[in-house]
Order: C-alpha cells, then sequence, then structure tokens
C-alpha cells in the first residue's frame, strides 16, 4: 500500500510551496508549534473524557454530558492538528514517509480516528454504559490517542 502511494508523495513535495516550506527552519518551527498547540487541545479533552470513562474525573456527570461539552475544544484541537500536520508533511514530505514512526503515526492515527468516531461515540452516548465496556473504551481511548502522539514524537528522534 505505501509503495502506491510513493508517486503522489514525490510530486507533493516537489511542489513550490513544499519547497517554500522545508527551506525554512522557522516556518517549520512555526508550524511544529501550532501542531503542538492542537495536540494540547485534543490531548487534554482526551484524557478528561477518558478519565470520566474509567470513573477518576467528574464522577457525577455522564459521559455523554462531558462529551458535549469537550466537544468543541477537542474538534478545534483535531483540526488544528490536521492542517499543520499536512503543511509539515508537505514541507519533507519524502523523508517523513519513508521513516517507520511516521507510517506508525498514520496508521495509530487513523485508528484512533476510527474508534473516537464509533466506540467511544456510541459508548458515550449511553446513559449509563456497563462500568466494564466504560473502562476499557476509556483505557483504549487513551492508550490510541497517546500512541499517537508518542509516535509522533519518535519521528523526531529516528
Amino acid at each position: 500500500m505505501w509503495d502506491a502511494l510513493q508517486p503522489y508523495v514525490t510530486r507533493l513535495g516537489n511542489t513550490p510551496f513544499a519547497l517554500w516550506i522545508g527551506q525554512s527552519t522557522w516556518r517549520i518551527a512555526g508550524l511544529l508549534t501550532v501542531h503542538l498547540f492542537g495536540l494540547t487541545l485534543l490531548l487534554g479533552t482526551v484524557v478528561l473524557t477518558g478519565l470520566n470513562l474509567l470513573g477518576l474525573f467528574q464522577r457525577g456527570k455522564g459521559p455523554a454530558q462531558l462529551r458535549r461539552e469537550m466537544q468543541p475544544v477537542m474538534l478545534t484541537g483535531l483540526a488544528v492538528m490536521l492542517v499543520s500536520g499536512s503543511f509539515i508533511f508537505t514541507g519533507g514530505a519524502e523523508a517523513y514517509f519513508a521513516g517507520y514512526w511516521f507510517r506508525l503515526k498514520m496508521i495509530l492515527l487513523i485508528a484512533a480516528l476510527l474508534f473516537h468516531a464509533t466506540v467511544y461515540r456510541v459508548v458515550a452516548r449511553g446513559d449509563r454504559p456497563p462500568a466494564f465496556v466504560r473502562r476499557l473504551t476509556g483505557v483504549l481511548l487513551l492508550m490510541l490517542w497517546f500512541g499517537v502522539a508518542c509516535a509522533g514524537r519518535a519521528i523526531a528522534f529516528f
């Protein structure tokens, strides 16, 4: 699958816009700062909602109510991350694409998005889901999103 995407990545990495982004340390640093801001918003809401599902945060508030309250912040963080991450990738497309950690991050990101949009959404919408289901969902939610963050951080080191 990755090989099928290589020609598109090469083409993207050689566009004038990609070269403009990639030729400036300051532009990349600025984008990474914005990306980190989005990550903070997203992971902050994930931690709070995950801890709620585990019964460790705002026990009196149901998952559905907390999800509704956190959703605007979570979606803002996700949007900021996706846009800034796309620009960061564009500035070094071929190098990022070749790396193991980038590929792992993309797989985990897709898994986290799918889990968030399906399982978490169903569990959090329920009035009082069973404790085991709630806790398992909380653990998986935290593991997936922190997996994305850890793999993203590893890109810089490997």
